[in-house]
């Protein structure tokens, strides 16, 4: 009787090592393939998105072009050529009417001039109006290196002669017609007071013209709410940055989690949310840089 040769211990365990070890290194490499794309990649590939606005809603004068830009946080992780790229692209679509909605700083700014000289590319061509975000607004008891930072931002804006709203309204001359803008402060530092630039609704009448209401964080649209306005439009949560299903609402900084990007019908009002064309820490991840050009129908 033949007797069965014992099986070697490693006839079989080098080749599941193997195979293990080329796995974990797959996986590995992929992981940092995503790690340098989230990085290197997304945050630098712009997307101009097309937002059809119903006039039904916002019945601004028709075919109104509106360019929509914000978060452009020039700082660190944010370069002026991204900015300035986006400036182009948004310029490329013919706007009528240019909305920045805040955020235009990570930290102390920087190149006040050659950034003040992108954002005059903006002002020049159409009626260029903007609300500040929480990276660029204070309490009026915040530290001096904040209202440092403030006073700078401020400067930036009106070299560019864009026009920056905190609590007021304008009323704009626009593609043979007339529409009303109006830019809240930042709700995170306590400016938000809808009451000094916007109408209490009463009854059912509307407004005569269209009001367009510029707003940095969209959570502060609940304090908006019993005000007369037609289309907001707001910037902040860049669309949570990270587009995973779950992760994008646990990083979003709003306490709103379920409309974080894109257009919605609230109430009979239209808010959009752009993601934003720069970013925290320079990652994006299924999220990418947005330049939003929202039209009338």
């Amino acid at each position: 009787m033949t007797e069965a040769m014992p099986t070697s211990p490693s006839s079989h365990g080098p080749r599941l090592t193997r195979r293990a070890f080329l796995a974990t290194l797959a996986a590995g490499g992929a992981g940092l393939s995503a790690i340098a794309y989230a990085r290197y990649a997304e945050p630098a590939w712009l997307e101009v998105s097309e937002i059809p606005l119903d006039p039904e809603i916002f019945p601004a004068p028709s075919r109104l072009r509106i360019l929509h830009l914000s978060d452009l946080h020039f700082g660190p992780h944010v370069s002026l050529e991204l900015i300035e790229r986006a400036v182009e692209l948004g310029l490329a679509q013919r706007p009528d009417l240019i909305a920045l909605t805040g955020d235009f700083v990570t930290g102390r700014l920087r190149e006040a001039a050659a950034y003040a000289a992108v954002l005059r590319r903006l002002s020049v061509v159409a009626p260029t109006l903007a609300c500040l975000g929480n990276h660029d607004a204070i309490v009026a008891t915040g530290p001096v290196d904040e209202a440092a930072r403030t006073a700078a931002v401020m400067g930036l804006l009106r070299t560019a002669q864009v026009d920056v709203l905190v609590n007021e309204t304008r009323e704009v001359a626009v593609r043979g017609g007339r529409l009303r803008v109006s830019g809240l402060g930042d709700l995170w530092t306590k400016q938000n007071h809808p009451a000094r630039c916007l109408t209490p609704i009463r009854g059912s009448g509307r407004e005569p013209l269209a009001h367009l209401l510029l707003n940095h964080n969209p959570d502060a649209r609940a304090a908006a709410m019993p005000y007369h306005w037609d289309l907001m439009l707001c910037g902040h949560t860049h669309g949570g940055q990270i587009g995973v299903p779950g992760l994008a609402e646990w990083l979003a900084p709003v306490r709103d989690k379920t409309h974080l990007e894109g257009s919605q019908n609230r109430e009979g009002r239209l808010i959009h949310i752009t993601r934003g064309v720069g970013s925290l820490y320079g990652v994006r991840f299924w999220c990418r840089p947005q330049v939003s050009l929202l039209v009338v129908g």
